[in-house]
């Protein structure tokens, strides 16, 4: 029995959420990036505070409904040499029943082991 290649367009990740192992949203997916050279792949993901980062493909642990990290994630900060406080980000998640794992509050399925969230 031969394994069928499945292949998946870039534009079905562009929008995606991406997840830290931490439970934070790190941003969305803009597009996918390729090093050629190297023959690596890694999103390129537009921040909450809309800079640009590149998450190598070898630090992401699944995509299912959103692109969950193996490890943190430090975004880069804002210093624009003033000091505002701003209200802390609400990040709505849940924890699988099945394995542990956090999952986004829009999750139908846990990201890590399929597990239904509703």
């Amino acid at each position: 029995m031969s394994k069928k290649l499945r292949f998946v367009p870039a534009q079905h990740f562009s929008g995606m959420q991406v997840i830290d192992s931490k439970g934070m949203l790190v941003g969305n997916v803009k597009d996918i990036s390729v090093d050629f050279q190297e023959r690596t792949l890694a999103f390129l993901v537009t921040t909450k505070n809309q800079s640009e980062i590149e998450i190598p493909w070898e630090d992401v642990a699944t995509v299912k409904d959103v692109v969950l990290l193996k490890k943190e994630i430090e975004l880069p900060s804002e210093d624009k040499g003033t000091h505002t406080i701003s209200p802390p980000a609400v990040q709505a998640s849940l924890v699988c029943p099945g394995c542990g794992v956090s999952a986004p509050g829009h999750a139908k399925f846990c990201p890590k082991c399929g597990h239904s969230l509703r």
